[in-house]
């Protein structure tokens, strides 16, 4: 049956991007109004911004070419722009993904008081970047015309399936591995950091949204094993849009939480000068 997940696809992402969106609105609001200062964690996650929505825009007519459908059911011209929007949104995802944990290091450089986690911090970041350009290689370089990935009629030669599907567990792997340390490095970083109890724990249960980032990527790998066995790659591709886009935006948001201190604080501040009126 022609099933179309594509109003799924675009509920779900357009949800999980406009939610991020308002996320860093209020971090820059918070940073250039009531602390007036604004520091390189706060221009990454405006570049992760820019990715999502740059990624969310191609989404778009992604869906409306066919993504969330069986390829029988679709015209060989829409399937093919389908396949190369697509293709478009791989290495906007990727690098969007780790700008936003670049982001999330940066802005723990910034409090962390010890020079050690300054000096893991700086290599973690360069790691990333390293790590991070060598997938987006692997994206660009896997056929010698990348026109093959939405014209089959193209003649070329690309690397196996089986070599495509390990870099993809690899990539996915250190996201996971990426996820969970920055879920839980806050904890030791901070622990003899001279600031208030209830802002050290709400710091590091907000930065604990990084464990609902590093699930979507545990997700995300459970359906790779079957994606584009049976060429319906549109189809195939609707879950791990979903996750990935979930990924990335959920990123953004854990990122934004911790900024946001001001701006709840002088919230309550209001509401409970109208209650004492």
């Amino acid at each position: 049956p022609d099933v179309n997940k594509g109003p799924a696809i675009l509920a779900v992402c357009g949800t999980m991007t406009l939610l991020a969106m308002a996320a860093v609105c209020m971090r820059i609001l918070v940073r250039t109004k009531m602390v007036h200062k604004v520091g390189p964690d706060d221009y990454a996650i405006l570049v992760a911004m820019a990715l999502s929505l740059s990624g969310m825009g191609i989404i778009i007519p992604e869906v409306q070419n066919g993504a969330g459908r069986h390829i029988v059911y679709l015209e060989p011209a829409t399937a093919s722009k389908g396949l190369k929007l697509n293709f478009a949104t791989q290495p906007i995802y990727l690098w969007a993904i780790t700008v936003v944990k670049v982001s999330i290091a940066l802005f723990l450089l910034r409090i962390s008081p010890a020079r050690f986690y300054k000096r893991l911090l700086t290599g973690i970041i360069a790691f990333l970047i390293i790590y991070t350009f060598i997938c987006f290689l692997t994206i660009m370089l896997q056929c010698k015309n990348l026109a093959i990935l939405w014209d089959s009629t193209v003649k070329t030669t690309c690397w196996t399936a089986p070599t495509i599907r390990g870099l993809s567990y690899l990539n996915t792997g250190l996201n996971i591995s990426t996820d969970i340390f920055f879920a839980f490095l806050p904890i030791p970083m901070l622990w003899h950091v001279q600031i208030n109890g209830r802002v050290k724990a709400s710091l590091i249960c907000v930065l604990g949204l990084g464990v609902f980032a590093c699930a979507a990527s545990i997700v995300k790998l459970s359906y790779l094993p079957n994606y584009g066995k049976t060429g319906d790659f549109l189809w195939d591709s609707a879950n791990l849009t979903i996750w990935v886009v979930t990924e990335c935006n959920t990123g953004i948001i854990a990122a934004c939480l911790p900024c946001l201190k001001p701006l709840f604080r002088h919230i309550l501040e209001t509401s409970r000068g109208y209650g004492s009126r």
